[in-house]
């Protein structure tokens, strides 16, 4: 005998669907083995029988937010990013566990995971597997870096970093390292594109002064790198700080750039004319502020960490007045001093430097599943899409702070928190 199709309603006093529509009120949501099939008032929406009624009284409804750029490092915060080729996999590998559940009972359904090693991949098909609960994720493996590169651990034996795979030089180079990539079970191409321009610097991924960047790679390396994921039907995710290597991404045709800001007003043109999508990241840079004297940042790391949110700051207020497409994403990378399920605060963040609560809404939700290729079936609340659903209290259009408590949270239309009815 077939199985019976599963029936949910969900009711509440507000949606915000995620599209950019004005708030709805008194809504229900019929939901059908975790595909939204119907939305309408609660009056109008009939239950079919055997279907299980799921009243949030007077809580608001939205999709579930998404993160477009984070790490499942499974790494100690506390602990220098050098640490990442001695830490055993198998710790790291249980540690994201933890980090993952946490995440989606904060609400946040799904997540580009943009750098974490083997990890990454795991994690998602642990997930998918359902062992252990967490986002839908889109993960990039391995990071690509050039020698000397973003992501080279230049403290470290050269033989050392080459045995971790993730160096590659030269048009050839790239390519390969593309399909190990795609072998390796990334469905999204994370490469470093800039570094800084000081020999020496304390930190050379991000640099000391973000208005001093170079690129790390040639534009032939980067159109090659590009051409080989795209034929793959992979996306490409670029971290690009300063002037020259994003405008290297954008004539690449790279399809994402990482935080994007130490730019002049002539790339800010050169963004918008490309129609880019830039991700967001303000929470690294302002979880890295705040922590700086609770976990005692040497001065070096305080003076940089606040020049970065400063022009990071002035060029995101600068670009989303000229147009440039932001969506969000955190790049929060676990504890003591980044937790990943308060990737809810970038909305908050992107409020308060300029966003409506509408937009920021939008990028946090139908944005991110566009980075993950993924805004046909989540990212808003519409006919046809799976029941990635959270509920908060109040509207998150008036007061956004609401989405940091989320009270009701759905993936697939399974019910994973219900602090509501219980």
């Amino acid at each position: 005998m077939p199985e019976q199709p599963k029936h949910i309603v969900l009711k509440a006093k507000g949606l915000v669907d995620g599209t950019g529509a004005p708030m709805s009120s008194n809504v229900a949501i019929l939901i059908t083995d975790g595909v939204i099939q119907e939305i309408g008032n609660e009056l109008e929406v009939i239950s079919p029988p055997g279907a299980e009624e799921i009243d949030l009284g007077d809580k608001t409804l939205m999709p579930g937010m998404v993160d477009a750029h984070m790490h499942f490092f499974g790494l100690g915060t506390d602990r220098p990013f050098g640490g990442l080729p001695t830490e055993t996999h198998i710790y790291r590998a249980l540690r994201t566990a933890g980090e993952a559940r946490k995440m989606l009972e904060a609400g946040i359904t799904a997540v580009r995971c943009l750098g974490s090693g083997h990890i990454g991949p795991s994690l998602k098909r642990a997930i998918e597997d359902k062992h252990v609960p967490g986002p839908r994720m889109v993960t990039a493996g391995h990071f690509i870096s050039s020698t000397a590169g973003t992501f080279d651990h230049i403290s470290m034996p050269l033989d050392w970093v080459k045995a971790d795979d993730m160096l590659a030089d030269g048009v050839e180079g790239v390519r390969a390292m593309v399909r190990r990539r795609i072998r390796q079970g990334a469905d999204v191409i994370k490469v470093g594109l800039s570094r800084s321009g000081v020999a020496g610097d304390g930190y050379q991924a991000w640099g000391e002064d973000p208005l001093n960047q170079i690129a790390s790679y040639s534009l032939e390396e980067i159109q090659a790198l590009t051409q080989e994921a795209h034929r793959n039907k992979l996306k490409v995710s670029a971290h690009c700080i300063g002037d020259e290597a994003v405008r290297v991404a954008l004539k690449a045709g790279v399809d994402t750039i990482e935080h994007g800001y130490g730019i002049s007003d002539d790339t800010r043109k050169m963004m918008v004319d490309h129609n880019a999508l830039v991700v967001s990241t303000i929470c690294q840079l302002h979880f890295h502020v705040i922590g700086a004297a609770r976990f005692d940042y040497p001065e070096w790391a305080r003076t940089l960490f606040q020049k970065h949110i400063e022009v990071m700051r002035s060029d995101f207020e600068k670009s989303l007045a000229a147009g440039v497409r932001y969506v969000l994403g955190t790049d929060l990378i676990g504890y003591p001093t980044h937790p990943q399920e308060l990737a809810a605060k970038e909305f908050e963040l992107a409020v308060e430097w300029g966003m409506e609560p509408m937009q920021a809404i939008v990028a946090g939700t139908q944005g991110g599943a566009e980075t993950m290729s993924m805004d046909n079936v989540i990212g808003t609340i519409e006919a046809g899409k799976w029941a990635d659903i959270i509920g908060v209290t109040g509207s998150p259009v008036k007061d956004i702070t609401t989405l940091q408590s989320v009270d009701f949270v759905m993936q697939g239309g399974q019910v994973v928190r219900n602090s509501v009815n219980n």
